[in-house]
């Protein structure tokens, strides 16, 4: 694994960095501004063009060089920081340019997550598949919480420039360690075999959606995934509203930091061992973890149990991305697994908006009048929002654990998992 390490290692250096630039660019729209719309605009701008750009990025990165695209996605990554740095320093700097910037850097990214993921299965072996992916769900983790972490404590020091002058120092060791080990990686994308390769650009876009549709089990679970996240973000983007209406912003700060500790240290676990045997009973046990700690959360809202249930929560979620990383890597064949893994990351990515936009509706319309009826204080409707949120996750892990094709698609689908490319 030590090509896959040096690679991880740039690129949890760069997602610190990436991370300290999240949260100079949102605090200085919010303190310019004064506006929790700018705001939410800005994380919009942040995801939207990504997700919009991801089925192309799959079927380009089963075509184009690998190596080649993450050198492309990091580079181009780097256009947000310095552009808004030149333009902060020069006074020019207003806000539609920060959409913009922001807007050209997560389309890079559209490219660099398929394109990294492909590359993984080639770096090592099928049987330190989950230990690889773990570690990858460690850096995601620990990006966040050092991110913000530095983040916050330089921002008064250094301001928005300093952080973005970090962002791009970072960046670097990404690419060079990027560039050190290209006589390690493949040189191209393996050649389509079977049914041969895509005629047009539309067939290649079309490619990922037809190879999972063709197999019930993996389709079943991308449609777990689509509805957990739907359930889960629902109630997971409420948190902050349910602790500030009985606690106070530190109290905030203190759940966020339990909850990504969790994520970091289960990460931390997984990365060391060989990850669970069992995927999709892993996954659906997480889920049901899941289930009853977002019902223990709307019952008990103490900062205690609040920062308790992301702990869970988000340690959980370290567990899901690895097995289902590794399950997808397992039975996708290399030539097609940037066009399947940009749709299965498409599809994540798309119940986000969706829970976001009827998480206010469902806790203003629904919570609140049930909150009323059952008596639950101060922050009842989101409170019932989570009560709510725990039995429809519970119904879809039932009609999941239903399906024999998601129960048994570890055995029914082969391994199609190559070995990986010599590493002297």
């Amino acid at each position: 694994m030590r090509v896959f390490n040096l690679i991880w290692a740039g690129q949890g250096v760069s997602l610190i960095g990436s991370a300290m630039t999240t949260f100079g660019i949102g605090v200085w729209v919010f303190l310019d501004t004064g506006s929790p719309t700018y705001f939410a605009t800005l994380v919009l701008a942040a995801s939207l063009p990504a997700l919009l750009v991801l089925p192309i990025a799959g079927a380009l990165v089963d075509r184009w060089d690998r190596r080649r695209v993450m050198l492309l996605s990091d580079t181009g990554a780097a256009l947000t920081p310095a552009g808004v740095v030149l333009l902060h320093t020069t006074g020019a700097l207003q806000l539609w340019h920060i959409y913009l910037l922001v807007g050209i850097g997560a389309v890079f990214k559209a490219f660099q997550w398929p394109a990294f993921s492909a590359l993984v299965p080639q770096l090592v072996t099928k049987d330190d598949l989950g230990k690889a992916n773990g570690r990858v769900s460690l850096i995601e983790a620990a990006g966040q919480v050092f991110g913000a972490l530095l983040g916050g404590a330089l921002y008064a020091l250094v301001g928005l420039p300093g952080l973005l002058a970090i962002d791009l120092l970072t960046l670097a060791a990404a690419l060079g360690t990027l560039l050190y080990s290209f006589r390690w990686l493949p040189v191209e994308p393996p050649r389509p075999t079977g049914d041969g390769p895509a005629t047009t650009h539309r067939d290649e876009l079309l490619e990922g959606w037809r190879f999972i549709r063709q197999r019930p089990g993996l389709l079943g679970v991308l449609l777990f995934f689509a509805a957990n996240n739907l359930v889960m973000e629902m109630a997971i983007v409420l948190v902050p509203p349910l602790v500030l209406s009985t606690h106070t912003p530190a109290d905030l700060g203190v759940v966020n930091a339990i909850g990504w500790t969790g994520m970091t240290a289960i990460s931390l676990v997984i990365s060391l061992t060989r990850g669970p045997r069992r995927l999709v009973r892993a996954i659906l046990t997480v889920a049901l973890c899941h289930a009853a700690l977002v019902i223990a959360m709307g019952i008990e809202q103490s900062v205690w149990m609040l920062a308790a249930g992301m702990f869970g929560i988000l340690g959980g979620y370290a567990v899901t991305n690895a097995a289902s990383a590794t399950l997808w890597q397992r039975k996708t064949p290399q030539d097609k697994q940037g066009r399947v893994f940009a749709i299965r990351r498409m599809v994540a990515w798309s119940a986000e908006p969706l829970a976001y936009g009827l998480a206010g509706p469902v806790a203003q319309l629904i919570g609140t009048p049930l909150a009323q009826r059952l008596d639950l204080g101060s922050g009842g409707g989101i409170a019932a929002v989570f009560l709510l949120a725990g039995p429809a996750l519970l119904l879809v892990i039932t009609l999941t654990w239903l399906r024999p094709a998601v129960r048994q698609v570890e055995t029914d689908l082969p391994d199609v998992i190559t070995t990986p490319v010599p590493q002297h």
